[in-house]
């Protein structure tokens, strides 16, 4: 199985498109939050195209949103891909490498994974580094961050 463990803000939903919304007059949120910028749901699509890949779901998103509520935007917003599930949420201090961590743990199958996220390396645990790729918040995941996850996806 390939996963792809996805946030949203400043990885689907961009400072650079937010301006253009803004500048446009036109909304920058719907009825489930901010509005994700076109180019980020391509380049989202070219991985999912290019390795078969489902989502995992590692955003804060999850905490306000319920997993059937993240699957009807999903379906509302038709962007691309399965979203397989949400990354648990650990009580107590932990960094999001870890909620990775229980997630592939209890999934309990080999998975071959990427993690997309706007965050530092030091919020992942050090084995998952050759794993992670961090976008700039301002234009997110991009066309160069989405040929180094199909490469890291289709090893």
């Amino acid at each position: 199985m390939k996963i792809i463990f996805l946030d949203f803000d400043g990885v689907m939903d961009t400072a650079y498109y937010g301006i253009i919304l803004h500048k446009n007059d036109m909304p920058e949120h719907d009825k489930y939050g901010v509005v994700f910028d076109p180019d980020c749901i391509q380049n989202l699509k070219y991985i999912i195209n290019q390795t078969g890949a489902n989502i995992v779901v590692t955003s804060t998103w999850k905490v306000f949103m319920s997993y059937q509520d993240i699957l009807k935007m999903w379906e509302d917003r038709k962007l691309p891909g399965f979203v397989t599930d949400v990354t648990p949420t650990p009580v107590g201090n932990h960094k999001k490498g870890d909620e990775i961590d229980l997630w592939l743990k209890e999934c309990g199958e080999e998975c071959g994974y990427v993690i997309i996220d706007d965050l530092d390396a030091h919020c992942f645990n050090e084995y998952q580094l050759s794993r992670l790729l961090t976008v700039n918040p301002f234009n997110g995941l991009d066309k160069e961050t989405a040929i180094k996850a199909v490469r890291i996806l289709n090893i």
